[in-house]
Order: structure tokens, then sequence, then C-alpha cells
């Protein structure tokens, strides 16, 4: 019996280790750490704190982390998202596909009144309640901003823009493709150019005078307060999201489940979990961080290693091999033998 019990648990380990999902043992019973509530690929994912944060993808998925588990959300639409980002547990925002625009008051998603009705808007920061941007990636650029009442159309900086950050409501960046830039000074939006020409796809500033542009082929560039420069990366791999905790401690990741660490000094490959394919990284702090991906892939930082929640069809396929596993092991183990019993005894 024990040996049949050794047998499941290494099968079940094998294919925990095929679909990259991690085991915990318990004792004697072999139990699944992480699931995530969906299957649709997650664009984006923000924090509002440990125990509060958001993700949405395709097909309108929105999903809720409530400090214990990640959960499916209701949302008010079908559409793609592409971006979340949060003001407080009560006032949140999410866009995409078609020009669509959600609000979060604490208690639903709705939708709100666009701009644009044709437009991908890949891109949603909030500095506060009244003031917001958010970036389009159709082809003349077009940058909208919030007024605390309506989202209206600020300016166009030529060319699909990708990401945007806010350091203040005086200050900001936007970035592109084919090195498209743009910066905010409080009063207008003014076209810059990075002569690398990559295409940048994500911009996270740590201050006025410090910050991180990612994007096509590995290009990380930094800006030191007044120039941005071509920093040396670890990877060729597309870098899609950045996201850094103070101006030693960052992180970006990207295609083929790539994950670089910035440590105040280089950019530096870090081991991922298999079949991550990374779309959006938020951290918390140093020893805890959030990325989502393709298939609902969601991997957290626990301040050593990333560990992955996968979706619950994978959860099922690995409950399933087990029982079959465990099935076969119990039709196939040879029968115990009934120890014959002895002659009664003959009274005379």
């Amino acid at each position: 019996m024990l040996k049949n019990f050794f047998k499941a648990s290494l099968l079940v380990v094998m294919v925990s280790l095929c679909v990259g999902v991690p085991i915990v043992n318990a004792g004697n019973v072999v139990s699944l750490e992480w699931t995530s509530p969906t299957s649709a690929n997650l664009s984006s994912v923000h924090m509002v704190d440990a125990d509060d944060g958001w993700a949405v993808g395709y097909g309108g998925t929105i999903i809720h982390w409530d400090g214990t588990e990640w959960s499916t959300v209701t949302s008010p639409t079908t559409k793609d998202l592409y971006s979340v980002h949060m003001v407080n547990a009560d006032d949140g925002w999410a866009v995409g596909d078609d020009g669509t625009i959600i609000h979060w008051n604490g208690t639903e998603w709705s939708n709100v009144t666009s701009p644009t009705y044709a437009s991908y808007l890949e891109s949603v920061f909030m500095v506060n309640a009244d003031d917001g941007w958010i970036v389009d990636s159709s082809r003349y650029g077009p940058i909208y901003h919030w007024n605390g009442t309506e989202w209206s159309q600020a300016a166009t900086l030529g060319d699909n823009l990708w990401s945007v950050y806010m350091i203040s409501a005086d200050d900001g960046w936007a970035v592109g493709n084919s090195g498209t830039m743009g910066h905010w000074d409080g009063s207008q939006w003014n076209y810059q150019y990075h002569p690398t020409g990559e295409s940048f796809l994500s911009v996270f500033m740590v201050s006025a005078d410090d910050g991180w542009a990612v994007g096509d082929n590995g290009m990380i560039i930094h800006w030191n307060g007044t120039q941005w420069s071509t920093v040396a990366s670890p990877t060729t791999e597309n870098l899609g999201s950045v996201s850094m905790i103070s101006a030693d401690d960052g992180w970006a990741v990207g295609y083929g489940g790539t994950i670089i660490h910035w440590d105040g000094t280089q950019w530096s490959i870090v081991p991922s979990p298999p079949g991550a394919f990374l779309s959006s990284v938020y951290m918390v702090d140093a020893d805890d961080g959030w990325a989502v991906g393709v298939s609902g892939t969601i991997i957290r930082w626990t301040g050593t290693e990333w560990i992955p929640e996968f979706p619950a069809a994978i959860l099922m396929l690995l409950l399933t091999s087990l029982t079959f596993v465990v099935v076969i092991l119990a039709k196939t183990a040879p029968k115990k033998r009934r120890k014959p019993s002895l002659p009664s005894k003959t009274r005379l």
C-alpha cells in the first residue's frame, strides 16, 4: 500500500512538473498551492496593496486579488482589455479595444463614455481621481485626458503609443513605435524621438530624474533627468512591461517568459516558471510582486523566486491525471493473500 502511495505521489509530481504547477506535500497529502480563475490572456496587472489588486485581459476578463485568492469579477464588456490602473480600492480604470473605457466605483465596474470608438486604448494612468491619461496605438498616437468629469482628446504624437506613466500632474512620459516618445510638462505634450528607432512598449518613472522604458528586441533605456540613454540588456526578447520598486530594484518581463531584474548596477536574467509567457508586471515591494500573461498565467514574486498560479483547467488536468493514476494503481496492485484458516479442533 505504501509502495503504491509513493508511486502515485511520484506520478503526480511528474505531471505537475510537466504543466508547471507547484506541489506542496503536507504530511501524506499532495496538494496544489496555486490556481488561476481564468484561461483568458491577461494583459495588465495593478495592485492597490498586498491585499488588493486587479488584472484584466481578453474578452473583457477582470479578476481581483483579495489577499488570499484571485477570483473572476463581473465585467460590463466583452471587448479585450489592455490596461488597468487603480487610484485606490474604490476608484479604478481599465481600457481596451474599440475605445472601451470602464470604471470601478468600489462596488462594480461600469462602462464610461469614450471619446473614441475605433481605437485600441493601450495604457491608462491615473494621477488622482480628477486627473488621468490614456494613450492610443492608433496611427496618429492620440492621447486622452480625464478632468474628473469626462475623457477628451488632449494631443497626438504622430505614431502608435503603447504606454504612459505620470510622475505628477505636471510631469509624465509616453512611449510608442519607432522611438516615439512624449513628455508632459504640465501644459502640453512635447514630441521626442529616441535614436535607436526601436518600439518601446512600457515606461515606468521612479522620479523626475530616474525612469526606464523597455521594448522590442530587449531594448532598455534609462532617463537620468536630462536624457534617455541605452542600457545593456541581457536579452533580445521583446520586453512588454517594466516595474520599479526603487532606483536600485526593478523588474521587466516579456516574450518567451523572459524575466529580468535590475539590482542598481545591471539587468540580469532571472529564472521563470515553465510556460509563463508574460505581458505585465507590477511590484508591491521588494518581497511581493505579480506578473500575468497568456492563457490566464499568473506568477508571484516571494522575495526569493517567482512561483506560478495556473488556470483551473490545468488544475483539473492534474486532478484528473491523479485520479486516473490512483484508479490504475488500485486495479493493478497485487491482491493481498488471505492467511489460510487453521482447521478447527475436533472434540472427542
